[in-house]
């Protein structure tokens, strides 16, 4: 079975598009979407309606799905976060914050080998951001194979017995990176953010899991930034979420 991950769309449906074209329907048998729909980019209303035409097998939220919705307050979120946030919650049709503030937390359960969760599988809002984060987080799951969001970063972590080693790919090197995945060994895999990437490599970067291989390739896709941009400056989002979208940071 090939399962499509995606994670932090964050309203970007230049990106998105650019995915979804490079891995159509046909090409995979389930979605699964890591949380965080919404935020940053201009496009809210789009990326939620193409996403929910797609019926991902699993959807869970993550913190901008639930700022910018109402679920939660924007308390611990920076300036301009905020002000996206706040933003976005404006434009979303009443349809579209209600389908997006109904998600649920994960972690969720997948099937015997997968699940998914967007922060750690012990607090949907905390980050794996090393190889000392990525020991809580298997410690805490409860399957061989973890996808997850939040950070932006494209990485896999692999364990093998007491050692854990992360596989970062190379900023603006090949379009793919491939996992080859050891029934032995455990991994916690962040596919990346399709909209809006801080590795310094601008382009959408997400995951395809094939089970029959089994391998896990963790991919980039170009897509037309300066629309992306364009359309933050056009409806007064912060003109600094446009800069920052070619930085890839």
């Amino acid at each position: 079975m090939r399962f499509l991950i995606l994670s932090d769309i964050h309203g970007n449906i230049d990106a998105l598009d650019a995915v979804l074209a490079r891995t159509p329907p046909d090409t995979y048998d389930r979605l699964l979407v890591l949380g965080d729909l919404v935020g940053y980019c201009a496009n809210p209303n789009e990326v939620v309606e193409r996403i929910f035409e797609l019926e991902p097998h699993v959807m869970i939220r993550g913190n901008h799905d639930k700022v910018s919705t109402g679920v939660q307050e924007p308390d611990s979120f920076r300036r301009v976060a905020g002000e996206a946030a706040r933003w976005t919650h404006k434009a979303l049709t009443p349809e579209n914050r209600g389908r997006v503030a109904a998600l649920p937390a994960g972690p969720k359960t997948v099937n015997r080998e997968v699940e998914v969760f967007y922060g750690t599988p012990f607090d949907e809002d905390t980050c794996i951001a090393d190889e000392e984060d990525a020991v809580r987080a298997f410690k805490a799951s409860r399957r061989h194979i973890c996808f997850f969001g939040h950070t932006h970063v494209p990485v896999a972590y692999v364990q093998r017995e007491s050692d854990v080693a992360a596989t970062h790919p190379i900023p603006g090197g090949p379009d793919t990176t491939v996992i080859n995945v050891d029934k032995k060994w455990r991994y916690l895999v962040n596919p990346g953010s399709v909209g809006q990437p801080r590795d310094t490599d601008s382009r959408a970067s997400y995951a395809v899991y094939d089970s029959r291989k089994p391998s896990i390739e963790l991919r980039r896709v170009p897509y037309r930034i300066d629309l992306a941009q364009q359309r933050i400056t056009e409806v007064g989002l912060p003109e600094s979420l446009a800069f920052r979208l070619g930085l890839g940071r």
